[in-house]
């Protein structure tokens, strides 16, 4: 991801030199050289929920809270989750 950025930050420079250089507006090049970087991020995918979340959906889209990335750990023998290494 970070080599993406290089590149697509190295092609944006280059861009522009080359249009003060050859004297023409560079803002065309520039929006296809980001156009191509978003779809290549988008194309990558961003990790994967664990086996078995639940994603949520309602009538405006998807709701994702913090709980959904992690296992259920509701098996905790009566104990209180809350409670852990004497900071109550």
């Amino acid at each position: 991801m970070i080599k993406l950025l290089l590149v697509v930050i190295a092609l944006i420079a280059a861009a522009m030199l080359a249009g003060v250089y050859f004297s023409f507006n560079p803002v065309i090049p520039i929006f296809v050289i980001l156009g191509s970087g978003i779809y290549t991020v988008t194309r990558i995918g961003g990790p994967t929920l664990p086996k078995g979340s639940y994603i949520p959906w309602r009538s405006h889209g998807i709701y994702m809270r913090g709980r959904d990335y992690v296992q259920d750990d509701s098996n905790y023998d009566g104990e209180d989750p809350r409670e852990g290494d004497g900071f109550r």
